[in-house]
């Protein structure tokens, strides 16, 4: 189990002198190996019970229930087919700990009180990535402070946080802006708001979902605004928030009004409890419309 977290992490570590296919090959092949590597944990399991009978059911009964977690955040990873050095990092933690954990309670080397503390160190770290990687509230990612994108790209820093504050940026910096429109190295979304709307910003992992948190659009005086981000190096999962309140699009493709833009990857969503949007790096200027799937790329 150990190598393999070795060998996964010193991969993670080289996708950012890659293009963007191979990343998201290198990506993909990480998240199966997570996948595979969290399927080995119920045999583990099982055999941390059949070697220490005195394991508490609810111990036992915890522990599998972290197994099921970590395989719903990798399976969500997967969907989202994105995810970062810092996240996939995370996720690996989260698997070895509950191993170690397991190993630890089979040879009945912990007593109660740090079985405990152990199960809430878990807990915690799983939490982490609910809220700030997955979080379906109005959608979600994680980064090594907890935070992450994506959904929808991203990057870390040393610490092993996402850290966006408009544009993408890598572990080492070595990625270069990708010219995003007419080649001022900015990304513009005009977004037409509801009447009456004073105010305008985006929301997403980048900014832990804070519906406070992201950048302020440009009012032009015309019922749209203008969020400006430049220096963009990876795509980006948000969503927009007019006067405090957070667009809901997952009814929208619950009708069938985003299916075009699901198919072709634009929106994240499991259709009842979360949709959001995803910029594509690379792919333009839009123009969109508050709370609807219509979008227009403007070159």
């Amino acid at each position: 189990m150990k190598k393999l977290f070795v060998l996964l992490f010193s991969a993670v570590l080289v996708t950012a002198c890659t293009d963007y296919d191979s990343q998201f090959d290198q990506v993909d092949n990480q998240l199966k190996e997570l996948a595979a590597a969290n399927a080995s944990l119920e045999a583990e399991l099982a055999s941390m019970a059949a070697l220490n009978a005195s394991v508490s059911a609810q111990t036992a009964a915890k522990l599998a229930e972290f197994q099921g977690a970590v395989g719903a955040i990798v399976q969500a990873l997967q969907a989202l087919g994105t995810a970062s050095a810092a996240t996939i990092q995370q996720v690996g933690a989260i698997i070895q700990a509950i191993s170690d954990l397991a190993a630890q309670v089979a040879a009945n080397a912990l007593t109660a009180e740090q079985i405990a503390a152990k199960l809430a160190e878990i807990q915690s770290l799983i939490d982490t990535i609910n809220t700030n990687v997955l979080h379906h509230s109005g959608g979600g990612s994680t980064d090594g402070s907890g935070s992450e994108h994506h959904s929808g790209g991203g990057s870390t820093d040393g610490s092993g946080s996402e850290h966006h504050s408009g544009g993408g940026s890598t572990d080492d910096g070595a990625s270069e802006a990708a010219v995003t429109d007419n080649g001022d190295d900015v990304l513009d979304l005009i977004v037409t708001a509801p009447s009456g709307t004073t105010s305008l910003r985006l929301t997403g992992p980048w900014w832990g979902w804070d519906p406070n948190g992201g950048p302020v659009g440009t009012d032009n005086g015309d019922g749209t605004f203008t969020i400006s981000l430049p220096n963009m190096t990876a795509n980006m999962e948000y969503l927009y928030v007019a006067d405090g309140v957070q667009e809901v699009l997952f009814d929208n493709a619950g009708n069938g009004e985003c299916t075009e833009r699901v198919d072709a990857g634009l929106i994240n969503t499991d259709y009842y409890s979360y949709g959001n949007r995803i910029w594509i790096l690379g792919s333009g200027d839009q123009a969109e419309t508050y709370d609807s799937c219509s979008i227009d790329t403007i070159d």
